[in-house]
């Protein structure tokens, strides 16, 4: 199955659980405070929870997964703690289960940007920020985020790249 939206492509589809090896990178950056993993079953091996994964991607793969496991002191994050990201080259993917109470507050409280829009997504209630302008700032343009409560998890969708449009199709085909 097939949609068009910002001169994008989806393509509906399994995505692979399985990345080629990171070597130790989160992307193509050594991040002291991630576990590189290769699938998603390792990942859930260091979480409470199975990570979900998007069946639209805006044509991207899958480059790699990484657990938050090291606090800014170098100590080890408590397992329930935890969060993972799916990093899909223009986008990145998110996850943390930290109670019903906290993933809400995250969602729906706490701003990624400017001029939120409600989103209804099947698994949740959840906001939507657009990409920011382009600039000649140090930190470059703010990224489009969408974020969502489902049940006890908080989810976060961002790019640089994409629109806020094509985050919340892919946000939505997240279970």
């Amino acid at each position: 199955m097939r949609s068009v939206q910002d001169g994008i492509s989806f393509v509906f589809e399994s995505t692979p659980e399985r990345v080629p090896s990171a070597g130790g990178t989160v992307g193509s950056v050594h991040n002291p405070h991630f576990a590189a993993v290769e699938s998603v079953d390792e990942a859930e091996s260091l979480l409470l929870f199975r990570p979900s994964l998007p069946a639209v991607t805006a044509g991207c793969v899958m480059e790699s997964i990484a657990v938050f496991v090291m606090d800014h002191r170098r100590r080890e994050v408590p397992v329930e703690l935890r969060s993972v990201e799916l990093h899909y080259g223009r986008f990145v993917v998110s996850q943390q289960r930290p109670g019903p109470v906290e993933a809400r507050r995250l969602a729906l409280d706490v701003s990624y940007g400017r001029e939120p829009i409600e989103v209804h997504l099947a698994s949740g209630p959840g906001r939507a920020y657009e990409l920011g302008p382009v600039t000649d700032d140090a930190d470059g343009r703010a990224p489009a985020v969408v974020v969502w409560v489902a049940r006890d998890r908080f989810h976060l969708v961002g790019s640089s790249e994409l629109t806020r449009a094509v985050l919340i199709e892919i946000a939505g085909s997240v279970p």
